[in-house]
């Protein structure tokens, strides 16, 4: 360990006996068990309320909990003022997108993560944070697709990927338009209600690498869920809409899984209306697109790898599939 990592592990009431790198954190082993150090990058302020957030999980489900260093904080600060988190580890494998079983499984433990991350009415008083209304983001998405259409169709030279960018950059974007402009008719009144009366929180970023299983299913054991540091004041449809894109890209938008993903969920909890709108419309926005979109502008212009070329050409080519999933489950294109 250097001398910046033994000084943020001080902080901590724990004998360290070796550390070794793990994805953008340093994994510890001590004399409490298993830790997991990272650095933080959101608000402080918003620890308290993931801890008594992490408190209230049902204890069938795994959490990497924050640790407290010696001054009961939930956070620590490195001599260049660097903010760095302490967590329990959990152990396991992730959830497999090939492996149905997984993916049933990730969604069953979704809704009961979204069943038992509520906070009363005087908890969350106590650290007020507000509801995250989808409409917001796909109005700021909009905006930038516009904007790098404006900039293509000024430059007088272009790249290959810039011309097949901009052969599909209308249906897109016109997509982006009608979507935005049906989020933006729901009711933000209405809908932040509905998360504060019921205490709605997600995880933020429920994505199959977030979901971890026991090594050795022949062991048994509970499903984990870490990584709880993108949480949202929000319903379930946040946490829905990301794992359900995610595996329906990976599977071509495949009905018979969309069905099976959907069943496991609604099972335990059923989406309310105000949920279920709010999935079938971030479902419909060509996210996508965008994210291609984002990626050229946030990068050297002069060159495209060629995995760019194929997210863009994969895109088009799934279209079909993802218009008749869409039709299927949402009545929406």
């Amino acid at each position: 360990m250097n001398d910046r990592t033994v000084t943020v592990l001080e902080q901590y009431d724990m004998e360290v006996s070796r550390t070794f790198k793990g994805r953008g954190t340093l994994i510890c082993d001590t004399d409490k068990g298993m830790r997991v150090l990272k650095e933080y990058k959101g608000k402080t302020e918003k620890l308290e309320l993931l801890s008594s957030l992490q408190q209230n999980i049902d204890d069938s489900i795994r959490t990497d909990r924050l640790v407290r260093n010696k001054e009961n904080e939930l956070f620590v600060r490195d001599v260049d003022g660097s903010v760095y988190i302490l967590k329990e580890q959990v152990d396991g494998r992730e959830c497999s997108y090939k492996s149905e079983e997984d993916i049933a499984k990730a969604f069953d433990t979704m809704a009961r993560l979204h069943l038992s991350l509520t906070l009363d009415e005087a908890e969350a008083a106590q650290e007020e944070m507000p509801v995250y209304f989808y409409a917001d983001e796909m109005e700021k998405h909009t905006r930038e697709c516009r904007h790098v259409r404006n900039y293509l169709r000024k430059l007088r030279v272009k790249t290959d990927f810039e011309r097949a960018l901009l052969r599909e950059y209308d249906y897109f974007l016109e997509k982006a338009c009608e979507i935005t402009e049906q989020a933006a008719g729901e009711s933000r009144q209405d809908y932040e209600a509905y998360v504060r009366e019921n205490g709605l929180y997600c995880h933020g970023d429920y994505q199959y690498h977030n979901v971890v299983y026991p090594r050795n299913d022949t062991q048994g054991g509970d499903v984990g869920v870490v990584n709880f540091e993108h949480f949202v004041h929000d319903c379930g449809a946040r946490d829905f809409y990301l794992l359900f894109r995610k595996i329906s890209e990976k599977s071509d938008w495949s009905i018979p899984l969309g069905e099976k993903m959907l069943e496991a969920y609604q099972h335990r909890r059923a989406l309310a209306p105000c949920e279920w709108r709010a999935v079938g419309l971030r479902l419909a926005y060509p996210e996508k697109f965008w994210k291609i979109i984002n990626f050229y502008q946030n990068s050297r212009k002069s060159w495209m790898p060629n995995r760019n070329f194929e997210k863009l050409d994969n895109l088009i080519r799934q279209e079909k599939y993802k218009e008749k999933l869409m039709r299927k489950f949402f009545g929406l294109v």
